[in-house]
Formats: structure tokens, sequence, C-alpha cells
């Protein structure tokens, strides 16, 4: 499975935004794009679907196997903490 390597710097308060993470993994080509494809129902995490902009995630919840996140049917990018 491809994945992402997010830093220390990528996080704010302890934590990142779905936006932020969509478009550091590459499955948004912008934070606009990564907006829209979130508001229609197109992005889930672990299997979840995300329909809020502003869901968060701390940054223990990338410790371990890290978080899947997929875009659409084919596009998915494991993320995990460097």
């Amino acid at each position: 499975m491809p994945t992402c390597e997010l830093q220390e710097e990528d996080f704010k308060d302890g934590s990142i935004d779905i936006l932020s993470v969509l478009h550091k993994s590459g499955l948004s080509a912008s934070r606009s794009e990564a907006r829209r494809n979130v508001e229609q129902g197109g992005v889930s995490v672990d299997g979840d679907v995300v329909k809020d902009v502003k869901a968060a995630f701390a940054r223990e919840q990338f410790t371990g196997d890290g978080l899947v996140f997929k875009r659409g049917k084919k596009n998915f990018m494991k993320v995990v903490v460097k």
C-alpha cells in the first residue's frame, strides 16, 4: 500500500486537519479540491466516511500502523508519522 509520512511540523497543537492530510499525502491537488471531496462524501478514514471539513486527527492516532485515507474508489494512502 502506498505510504505517506507526516513530519512533526505538519501538526498544529498536536493535531492536523483532514484537508491538510489529503493535500500533503497527494490524494488531492489542493486544499479546495480536498474540501469538495469531503463535502461530497468521497473521503473515508479507516472505512468511516468523513463529511466534516473541520475534522481533525490527533498525532497519537497515527502511531502504530497509521491511518488509511481513501478518496473515491481507487485512490488510497496509508499515512504515518515519521
